[in-house]
């Protein structure tokens, strides 16, 4: 384990409290199990934000580009698909 020492306001030093107690019973190393969990949310949240707004770009980038910049037609994927099996 590595100690880390830092300042918290008030209020957020008694929602940490308060959090461990509820979560954990107050037992031995509960604060330190709801920082762990803690960053472990905020680090699954930032990579979530992350993949979103690159979704997001593709989809303001990319659309209309390429194979796909007209109208669906299945009957034209299908044949295309058999062309590749038949040779």
């Amino acid at each position: 384990m590595v100690q880390i020492v830092l300042s918290i306001s008030k209020e957020h030093n008694k929602k940490l409290r308060d959090l461990a107690m509820n979560e954990f019973g107050g037992k031995k190393g509960a604060l330190s199990a709801v920082v762990e969990k803690g960053i472990d949310l905020a680090s699954n949240e930032i990579k979530r934000q992350k993949a979103h707004e690159h979704l997001l770009w593709l989809a303001e980038n990319k659309a209309g580009k390429g194979k796909w910049d007209k109208k669906f037609d299945r009957n034209e994927i299908y044949e295309e698909r058999m062309q590749q099996i038949l040779g």
